[in-house]
C-alpha cells in the first residue's frame, strides 16, 4: 500500500485513537504478528485458536508503526498508535478500497465454479509483459483475503489480478464493491456452492455480480463453451468478449467467438494450441493439462489483447507461467508411473475435466483415477458423483478407485457403465494400506477429491522418494 498517516487511517475505518499520536507512518498491513514488517499496521483478529490482542506488543516489537484493535489492551505508549474499531473485517474492507482509488490502472475480477486460480494464475502471466502485475496468492479470494491484496499493492505495479470467491449471494458485490474491477472473467457455471445456492441459476445469479460490478468502458471475457455464461451475458453494461474451443460454438447464440483455439495437442510437458485472438493467430504452449485450461488460456490471451497486449508476447509469458500448487501437477510416481495431483477440490465439472486430462496425458499408459468425495453437492450429491463415474467409464478408465461413503455413487455408476475393474474404500487410511497394489507399473494416475478430503496424502504416498520435476 502506499504511505498513509495514522490521521488518515483512523478518517478512514472509523476509529477512536486510544492510544499513540496521528502522525505515524503506515506502509503496510499485516493480520499475523510474525510476518510484521517495520511500518505495518497490525489488525488484532479474533480467530477460533487465537486472539491476535494477545500478540499486540510483540507486533510493536518487530516494527508496527499502529495497531488495529476491538479490546482495551495495555501496551507501553512509546511503542505505537492504536485505533479501536468496532469490527475489524470492516475496516480493513475500508481501508482496502481507499487503496483500490489510488491505482489508475487496469483491476481484473476472475470468478468461476472451476478454474479461478488457473485462470488467474494465467492473466497474470499475461499482464507481466506490462510490468509488474499485482495478483491473489494462495486462497485471498474472500472478504478477507481480497482486501489484504489490494493493500499488498506497491507503487510500480502495473495490473492487478483478484480471483473472487463465493458461498452465496452478494458476496462477490461486496468484492466488487472494494476493488471496483475495471475488467472481469467468468470462468464457468458449474455446482459448486449448490448445496447453499439450491440451484445453478442461483450459482450464474452470484457469478454475475462481477458483470454488473463493471463499468461501461470496461471488458467483460466469457465464453460460449458455457450456456448459462450466454444467458446471463446480458446482465453487465460492459464490452463482451468471447472464447471458444471451436471456431463454430454449439452455444453461441449468433455470437462469434473473439478468441478460439484449434489443433489442440497433449505432450509430456503440457499441451499446445493455435490460438485465433482478434483474427491473429499464434502457437501457444501450456505447462499443464486438459482442454478445459485451453479455455483458461484463451481468456487470458483475449483479456491481454482487449488491452493492447502483444499476441505472441502473451504466448512466450504462457509457456513459462507458474501455476499454483495442487492443480493438474504431473509428478513422477512409484515404479516408473505418473501422478497427476489434482487434490485442491473437486466439483463434478472439475473432476471430469480432469479425468479427460488424465487420458490425455496417458497417453499410451494404464490409466488410474482415484476419486474422493465431493462436498457441497446438497440434494445433487447422489446424481453427482454418478454423473463422474459415468464420465469415467465413458472415457475408458481402466482402473477407477474410490474413497469416502458418498464416492460409492461414483463406484456405482462407473460400474453400470460398463467400467470392470472399480475398487471403493470407505476412508483414506483403508485406500493407503493398499496403495502399492492399486497402480501397475508405469500407470497415469489421476487423484481428485474435495479439499477436505486431503488426499495430498495419497500422492505423498504414490511419489514418495521420487524427484520432484
Amino acid at each position: 500500500m502506499l504511505p498513509l498517516s495514522t490521521r488518515q487511517l483512523t478518517d478512514l475505518v472509523q476509529g477512536v485513537l486510544v492510544q499513540g499520536n496521528l502522525n505515524e507512518h503506515i506502509t503496510g498491513v499485516a493480520i499475523d504478528h510474525r510476518q510484521v514488517q517495520p511500518g505495518d499496521l497490525f489488525v488484532a483478529f479474533v480467530g477460533e485458536k487465537h486472539d491476535g490482542h494477545d500478540f499486540v506488543a510483540d507486533a510493536f516489537a518487530r516494527g508496527a508503526a499502529a495497531a488495529l484493535v476491538t479490546k482495551d489492551i495495555q501496551v507501553h505508549p512509546a511503542q505505537g498508535a492504536v485505533l479501536r474499531v468496532a469490527d475489524p473485517l470492516i475496516a480493513i474492507g475500508r481501508l482496502a478500497a481507499f487503496e483500490r482509488t489510488r491505482f489508475g490502472g487496469p483491476v481484473i475480477g476472475v470468478t468461476g465454479s472451476n478454474g479461478k486460480t488457473t485462470s488467474k494464475d494465467l492473466l497474470a502471466a499475461v499482464f507481466r509483459t506490462k510490468g509488474p502485475c499485482l495478483a491473489t496468492a494462495a486462497n485471498y479470494n474472500n472478504e478477507l483475503g481480497l482486501p489484504l491484496t489490494l493493500l499488498g499493492r506497491q507503487e510500480n505495479h502495473q495490473s492487478i489480478i483478484l480471483e473472487m470467491g463465493m458461498r452465496g449471494l452478494g458476496q462477490i458485490q461486496r468484492l466488487c464493491d472494494i476493488a471496483q474491477p475495471t475488467a472481469g472473467i467468468i470462468t464457468n457455471i458449474g455446482q459448486s456452492h449448490i448445496e447453499i445456492l439450491g440451484s445453478q441459476e442461483n450459482i450464474a445469479k452470484a457469478k454475475g455480480e462481477l458483470l454488473e460490478a463493471l463499468p461501461r468502458d470496461g471488458v467483460a471475457v466469457l465464453s460460449l463453451d458455457d450456456p448459462w455464461l450466454v444467458r446471463i451475458a446480458q446482465r453487465t453494461r460492459a464490452r463482451v468478449l468471447w472464447t471458444s474451443l471451436t471456431e463454430n460454438p454449439e452455444y453461441a447464440e449468433g455470437h462469434r467467438p473473439d478468441a478460439f483455439a484449434e489443433d489442440i495437442r497433449h505432450h509430456a510437458d503440457g499441451v499446445t494450441f493455435v490460438a485465433h485472438v482478434f483474427g491473429e493467430r499464434q502457437e501457444v504452449s501450456l505447462p499443464t493439462y486438459g482442454r478445459h485450461n485451453v479455455g483458461n488460456a484463451l481468456g487470458a490471451l483475449l483479456m491481454g489483447a482487449a488491452h493492447a497486449l502483444p499476441l505472441d508476447a502473451m504466448a512466450e509469458a504462457l509457456a513459462h507461467a507458474q501455476m499454483t500448487g495442487g492443480r493438474l501437477q504431473v509428478k513422477p510416481g512409484l515404479r516408473g508411473s505418473v501422478v497427476i495431483d489434482d487434490t485442491y477440490n473437486a466439483s463434478p465439472l472439475s473432476t471430469k475435466a480432469s479425468l479427460s486430462a488424465l487420458k490425455d496425458v496417458a497417453r499410451e499408459r494404464t490409466t488410474v483415477a482415484i476419486l474422493g468425495e465431493m462436498y457441497e453437492l446438497g440434494t445433487y450429491a447422489e446424481a453427482s458423483h454418478r454423473e463422474v463415474g459415468a464420465a469415467a467409464a465413458e472415457l475408458g478408465i481402466d482402473r477407477l478407485v474410490t474413497i469416502g461413503p458418498m464416492a460409492r455413487w461414483i463406484a456405482a455408476a462407473a460400474k453400470d457403465a460398463g467400467c470392470t475393474d472399480v475398487i471403493h474404500f470407505e476412508g483414506k487410511q483403508e485406500a493407503l494400506a493398499h496403495i502399492d497394489a492399486l497402480v501397475p507399473d508405469g500407470a497415469a494416475v489421476l487423484v481428485k477429491a474435495s479439499r477436505g478430503m486431503k488426499l495430498e496424502d495419497v500422492v505423498r504416498a504414490l511419489t514418495q522418494g521420487q524427484p520432484t520435476v
